[in-house]
């Protein structure tokens, strides 16, 4: 199992992994295209940074579905909208028919 580094971002790209260069948009130098360096500011290898972000995405994934699920289990989800209309949700008078969306 891999363990989840501490990371800082990246300063001289601000965390967004491309620089501009005069002509074109180029893979930042500092954190080979990551956004992410340590907190010495050494880049990663490239296997460690695919890792690394692999991990961080499952976690926002996790952590968006307990939310989700949390909001469903009191009742706010999911959330009414215009969308509803369409889908004939909380709509009494059948599909499109209670609100002008203006689309």
């Amino acid at each position: 199992m891999v363990a989840m580094l501490k990371l800082a971002r990246c300063e001289i790209c601000q965390g967004a992994g491309r620089i501009k260069g005069i002509f074109h948009r180029m893979e930042c130098a500092g954190c080979n295209g990551g956004g992410f360096v340590t907190p010495d500011g050494k880049p990663l290898e490239y296997p460690v940074l695919v890792q690394q972000l692999r991990l961080r995405l499952a976690r926002s994934g996790n952590e968006r579905r307990m939310m989700q699920a949390a909001l469903e289990k009191a009742g706010l989800w999911p959330l009414a909208g215009p969308g509803d209309d369409y889908a004939g949700r909380k709509n009494r008078r059948g599909v499109g028919g209670g609100n002008m969306t203006g689309d």
